[in-house]
């Protein structure tokens, strides 16, 4: 919480300004999320997944497309293991039935 008047500022000379978007950084809650922050990227990637303040960020942007692009591959080999295992099952053999021997 910061101070409301200069008076008050002088007593707190460590406290900084909220940021006037309000918004903190995600991996330092005492870090105001903004411009001068070296991971700020000024063009924001296009899509409709990039709206808000986030999509300023290009940690959580790479982050995010890090997930997107691992939810494909994890959908890509799903259907590879069924497809695999649909392939076993059509080419198993069924049992042989065995009479069993007649007694004599």
């Amino acid at each position: 919480m910061c101070p409301d008047n200069e008076e008050e500022r002088a007593y707190h000379p460590d406290i900084k300004e909220p940021p006037k978007n309000g918004l903190y950084c995600f991996k330092d809650q005492h870090r105001p999320c903004g411009a001068d922050c070296m991971a700020f990227q000024t063009e924001k990637p296009e899509g409709p997944d990039y709206r808000g303040q986030w999509a300023n960020c290009v940690i959580l942007t790479s982050e995010h497309k890090a997930a997107k692009h691992l939810t494909i591959i994890a959908k890509g080999v799903d259907a590879l293991l069924k497809q695999g295992q649909d392939r076993a099952r059509t080419s198993q053999v069924p049992p042989s039935v065995v009479m069993p021997p007649v007694p004599r």
